[in-house]
């Protein structure tokens, strides 16, 4: 799987939901060559690493015709761009929009996060 390779980061947010915990992350230093502004992890409580991440990005100046960030899923083996905006760049709007995409990838339908900070 494709994961971030975050060198440090401050969680700003912790929910549960069904069999997850999720960690929203901030204040991201990374090895990778784009700017994270926020990550998602996902992690099933049965196991150690996170099953599937979710990116909010800085886009390079050059490509912010459709907004400052852009929103990825890195999910086993596959990875998607979900496109850019502006909102991705606030906490809550895109934890609200993780919460969404991970709620109809993981099949969650039936649970609401809990958030736990």
């Amino acid at each position: 799987m494709t994961t971030p390779n975050i060198k440090t980061a401050v969680p700003r947010r912790r929910y549960e939901i069904d069999n997850f915990s999720v960690v929203v992350l901030g204040d991201i230093e990374s090895k990778d060559p784009v700017n994270y502004k926020y990550i998602m992890a996902f992690v099933d409580v049965s196991e150690s690493e996170p099953l599937m991440y979710i990116t909010s990005e800085e886009n390079p100046p050059n490509q912010r015709e459709h907004g400052r960030y852009r929103v990825r899923i890195l999910y086993g083996n596959d990875e998607r761009d979900m496109g850019s905006d502006e909102f991705p760049g606030d906490l809550e709007q895109f934890t609200e929009y993780g919460m969404q995409l991970a709620s109809r990838l993981l099949q969650l339908t039936e649970e609401a996060p809990i958030r736990l900070m």
